[in-house]
């Protein structure tokens, strides 16, 4: 485990703080609030970044440090064969956005630079990372606001309990900036007071930055564990961007399902480390969720919440949380809850206030973010014997393709048969400090209700690709809101930049009008995982979901994990889309002299051959391509000779980003499997390899 919090690097620092219920909370002096009302924060004062890392990103420092803490524990840290065989996952809000917010700012703006650019990317701390620290294996990020450290505990569960890979390192990490620091405010979910959680007068959350890591690996004799993570889950409550669900229901859910997972009854539970804001309706209904999993014992159960002391570390918060969870397991004491002086008496737990020493068994972390992200996992001290699931076979039962070839597949298919380029000279915007326009892919115009979708007041470019990919992919396999509720259909998504364009947006009323006037409806559209969140808002898609932002692979890592989720009965139907729209920050970070595209695409994949147009054989999930194919072959019993591979479309309608595994599989289903077809789709140190047969 390794920690960086406003108490200072590491994790006994941490425990102790915590403990001894110190404050991490001071006044906010890393930029000009410009009036800005809260003015409080968990700062990180006196951090030295780690060596090699003192040029980056303060967010990327925070996780390196976290990351070399854990890997030194683990025993890892020096060794090149540990390293090479070691996976990373990085999970944030806002990724390096502390730095690439200086792309944000209006181009007339002299303050303007735009080779920060790529900071606007969250895959840009994993690069790093993997690269200065020589880790060799898997490289993933994800965002799922603030259930981002706890997502990634679940993401490298479900690839160890697969064989995908032996060993995970994960970091939640997060830095406070003028960007994130103007929209949370701006949502009113930030006190002027102190955090005070389950508390009948709490009136808000306060912010902190920092990072969480931890190293999950397979267990084994050689290695000496802290604890086990026996139970994970994750998925959305599908209810509204920025408010939890009612009687929380998706905290309810993941938490049932988590604990399920470990064969474990209810009763053996022994605590619960709360996500717990200090915001009126998340304690509300978190403590609702509480009690409808752990009924009449939700009073008994010790609750614990350290954001009175810490505050809210934003995508670090899930990690930070876990490893509290281990440090209770190992000490059998219960941090407490701060500043709680009368308990709301609609929050009935039994919310602990003082370090309590109890023999601890199992601990439930549970964690909640914006767009109905949710995720709870279960830590125990001794290794519990699973069940692996079932050997199910996954089926593609709908498809969509929305590119520069078309806005359908039948479009789609027209332009794929001519075989000619579809990038022009990009025209929806300028692009700065350009003499002539470059070529770029750019989709057409669309009308969401087309699609299925209803009309609403804002959307992104991203998030509009995405919904109607989503909706065409789900009229083509015959379903509607009611049957996909029906399945318990879960979403996985990929994207490499998110919402870049209403970053933009709302950045520049900040530059231009000042923090207070900035709007507080855009904020939240800006997060990388807003897509996936109106998704399921739109069509109740409330099972285990993930949004995966590399580079290149991202659609492709999400579709392997739906493939893996179905396959071993844990979800019978989830929608997986990969899309990224076009945007300056984007094509100013490029470097690439092929003409960048922007494209949505989403397959559905479900257990039954009932409506089944294709099949998914088997995947491939490696550090390069050749290791994914061979691991994809050897999953079918094919040879090289028996498959023939996909055409890349990206030669027609420029580069996809994270987008491209996608829409390279649902162009070859529009184009017709003439028998088992091979996608691929690679990155440094992430390659995706998926076989597609006819049904």
């Amino acid at each position: 485990m390794g920690a960086v919090t406003p108490y200072g690097c590491g994790t006994d620092k941490l425990w102790q703080a915590l403990l001894e219920k110190r404050s991490a909370i001071s006044e906010m002096d890393l930029f000009d609030l410009n009036g800005i009302a809260c003015t409080k924060a968990g700062v990180i004062r006196n951090f030295t970044p780690p060596a090699g890392f003192e040029n980056c990103p303060r967010a990327t420092a925070f996780a390196a440090s976290a990351c070399i803490e854990a890997l030194k524990q683990a025993e890892i840290w020096g060794s090149p064969e540990a390293l090479a065989e070691t996976a990373l996952i990085t999970a944030s809000n806002f990724g390096n956005i502390d730095t690439g917010e200086r792309a944000l700012i209006p181009p007339e703006n002299p303050d303007y630079q735009a080779d920060k650019s790529i900071n606007c990317a969250h895959s840009n701390t994993a690069t790093i990372i993997a690269e200065k620290l020589g880790i060799k294996g898997l490289c993933l990020s994800l965002s799922l606001s603030c259930a981002s450290g706890a997502s990634a505990a679940v993401t490298a569960a479900e690839l160890i309990s697969k064989k995908r890979a032996k060993r995970v390192l994960i970091v939640g990490y997060d830095a406070l900036s003028r960007f994130s620091w103007s929209g949370l405010c701006a949502l009113r979910t930030m006190t002027k007071d102190i955090v005070r959680p389950f508390d009948l007068n709490r009136s808000g959350t306060i912010f902190s930055e920092g990072a969480g890591a931890l190293v999950i690996e397979s267990n084994s004799a050689t290695i000496k564990p802290l604890a086990y993570l026996t139970g994970w889950a994750s998925g959305n409550n599908g209810h509204h961007m920025t408010a939890p669900a009612p009687l929380g229901a998706g905290s309810a859910c993941v938490m049932t399902e988590a604990i399920r997972l470990t064969s474990l009854p209810i009763e053996k539970i022994d605590h619960i480390n709360s996500h717990g804001t200090g915001t009126k309706p998340n304690d509300i209904t978190e403590a609702q969720a509480i009690v409808t999993v752990f009924q009449k014992r939700s009073a008994a159960i010790p609750v614990t919440s350290i954001k009175g002391s810490l505050g809210h570390m934003l995508g670090a918060a899930g990690a930070i949380e876990v490893i509290v969870a281990i440090l209770s397991l190992q000490n059998n004491i219960i941090p407490p809850t701060t500043n709680l002086i009368e308990q709301d008496p609609e929050c009935p737990l039994g919310v602990v206030t003082t370090p309590r020493k109890i023999e601890l068994t199992h601990i439930l972390s549970n964690s909640a973010g914006f767009g109905g992200c949710n995720a709870a996992l279960v830590l125990s001290k001794h290794p519990i014997q699973r069940n692996t699931g079932e050997n199910q076979r996954v089926f593609i039962t709908g498809s969509s393709l929305i590119s520069a070839l078309g806005c359908d597949n039948v479009e789609t298919l027209a332009a794929l048969q001519e075989n000619e380029s579809a990038c022009f000279p990009l025209e929806r915007f300028e692009l700065p400090d350009t003499n002539q326009p470059p070529e770029a892919g750019e989709a057409p115009d669309l009308d969401i209700t087309e699609y299925g979708v209803s009309r609403k007041p804002y959307l992104d470019d991203n998030s509009r690709l995405f919904l109607c990919a989503c909706g065409a992919a789900i009229r083509d396999a015959g379903h509607n809101t009611e049957s996909l509720k029906a399945m318990d259909a879960g979403i996985m998504s990929g994207t490499a930049w998110g919402c870049s364009s209403t970053q933009q947006l709302f950045f520049a009323d900040f530059i231009n009008k000042g923090p207070r006037l900035v709007k507080p409806f855009i904020f939240p559209h800006s997060y990388s995982n807003t897509p996936i969140s109106l998704a399921s808002m739109e069509w109740s898609l409330h099972g285990m979901h993930d949004n995966i932002t590399n580079p290149h692979t991202a659609s492709g890592v999400a579709l392997v994990e739906a493939f893996d989720t179905i396959q071993t009965g844990k979800s019978n139907c989830i929608l997986i889309t990969g899309s990224d729209a076009l945007s300056i920050p984007r094509l100013k970070a490029t470097d690439s002299d092929q003409p960048q595209g922007e494209a949505a695409a989403t397959l559905i994949l479900e257990s039954t051959a009932e409506k089944a147009k294709s099949e998914i054989m088997g995947c491939g999930l490696a550090p390069d391509s050749d290791s994914a194919v061979a691991i994809a072959l050897q999953s079918t019993g094919l040879k090289p000779e028996d498959v023939k591979e996909a055409q890349n479309i990206e030669s027609l309608c420029g580069e996809l980003a994270g987008s491209a595994t996608i829409a390279n599989a649902a162009a070859a289903l529009i184009r017709g499997l003439k028998g088992p077809t091979l996608i691929v789709s690679s990155e440094s140190n992430c390659a995706v390899a998926i076989i597609v047969k006819p049904v």
